[in-house]
């Protein structure tokens, strides 16, 4: 009954400041942020803090002692340990629930490590360097299929790099190879470092 009464003259009020507005001839855009943010102010003031039971809500949280928090396994892994270190009896417990992953699980047979790649090739040509960095790819593919390819776009250039060697004498060695076997790439051909996959 209170709140119908504080929202009449609510209205009221914006009435009243709409038909001064008017008489000062204040624009369009002024008149209506005179609306909107008492509006605002109005709703905010009267939802603030209150349930529908008529209780705040952290009298709500402090009545039942728990809060559920969903989350990914991977986010409770970042966290680390926090939930297993003592809280203060102020603080109430967590209760974590994981939720279902989307995505298959990572195969801990392969890993990432800093190694030696060979870059066979590199361009900015919007039109072009895509094609010919996977018909590059393919060529080495047919005639090297122990060496893997990596296609990368790293903006604005499209990569084509071959192998996952961990020393540079290996990545050096397998390089020459490629140079005498493609003798029209060999301008292009050059050792660098990269995030090589490793296979266990």
């Amino acid at each position: 009954m209170g709140e119908e009464r504080v929202f009449v003259s609510y209205l009221h009020g914006i009435i009243f400041l709409y038909n001064f507005v008017r008489l000062l001839n204040l624009n369009e855009v002024k008149l209506r942020y005179l609306i909107i943010i008492p509006g605002m102010l109005f709703s905010s003031a009267l939802s603030y803090g209150q349930t529908d039971a008529g209780t705040t809500v952290v009298e709500s949280i402090e009545s039942s002692g728990h809060i559920r928090v969903n989350m990914p396994s991977q986010l409770k892994a970042r966290l680390g340990s926090v939930q297993e270190k003592a809280l203060p009896s102020s603080v109430p417990a967590v209760v974590a629930e994981e939720q279902k992953e989307t995505k298959p699980a990572v195969s801990h047979a392969t890993g990432k490590m800093g190694g030696y790649r060979i870059q066979v090739f590199s361009d900015s040509n919007p039109s072009t360097a895509k094609a010919e960095a996977r018909a590059r790819a393919r060529n080495i593919n047919a005639r090297f299929p122990q060496f893997g390819t990596y296609v990368v776009y790293s903006s604005p250039y499209w990569r084509l790099r071959v192998g996952n060697f961990r020393t540079h004498e290996e990545a050096n060695a397998a390089a020459h190879e490629l140079k005498d076997a493609f003798p029209s790439y060999s301008r292009e051909i050059r050792v660098v470092k990269d995030r090589i996959t490793i296979n266990n």
